[in-house]
């Protein structure tokens, strides 16, 4: 049974762009993507899908706000709290284009490269390391309502995709743009509405059973 961990932010939780609260079971791309490599008529290997996203979540910056917010922080108990794993899939980005933080899209991948280091150093209790795939996430908007705290977010949002592709080749990682199929949604500029949900589930789901073989 392959495991993968979904290590995300609040795309990855599952906040619903209409009202904040969170999308139910069955409409998150983490439970959709289950429900799909689960299906008994595309193959008969079960795979296990944990979710871990958090709202606001970095790669690797401390929020002065809100606390436990930095991914390198969390990442390494959440891989020895779930192994073995046979998956990491990264999700996180968004969050590191507020204007607060060293925002560039360079700095941002460094964040990915930092932890990938981590998945890669990790005790996966005597199997070979997880392997990764890195997301670059799904297109933000300026018009939003926290346009304030995102400056040239859009544009910058934009560029992640080639950044993280670089760091992923360099460090043999797999890669993947969520702007193949989807962007935020209009309502709010940051998350994701249930169509976009559905289609980085679908994407997923092919990648990783491409890549599984």
């Amino acid at each position: 049974m392959p495991r993968i961990l979904c290590f995300g932010d609040s795309n990855t939780w599952g906040y619903n762009p209409s009202n904040g609260e969170r999308w139910p079971e069955g409409v998150r791309w983490t439970s959709r993507l289950k429900t799909h490599l689960n299906d008994p008529v595309a193959d008969s290997v079960a795979w296990e899908v944990m979710e871990e996203g958090l709202n606001g979540r970095t790669t690797m910056w401390k929020d002065p706000l809100k606390p436990y917010r930095d991914g390198s922080a969390a990442l390494p108990m959440l891989l020895l709290t779930h192994r073995p794993l046979d998956w990491v899939v990264i999700t996180l980005g968004t969050n590191d284009l507020k204007s607060l933080y060293p925002s560039e899209p360079a700095w941002i991948a460094e964040g990915i490269r930092k932890l990938i280091g981590q998945v890669r150093a990790c005790d996966n209790a005597g199997h070979r390391s997880p392997r990764i795939l890195v997301v670059s996430p799904a297109p933000m908007h300026d018009d939003n309502k926290w346009k304030t705290g995102f400056t040239n977010g859009r544009q910058k949002s934009l560029q992640l995709a080639s950044f993280f592709s670089a760091v992923a080749k360099e460090e043999g990682c797999h890669f993947v743009d969520a702007a193949e199929a989807c962007e935020a949604s209009p309502i709010d500029g940051l998350h994701m509405d249930e169509q976009g949900h559905s289609a980085l589930a679908i994407l997923l789901n092919q990648t990783l059973r491409s890549l599984q073989g």
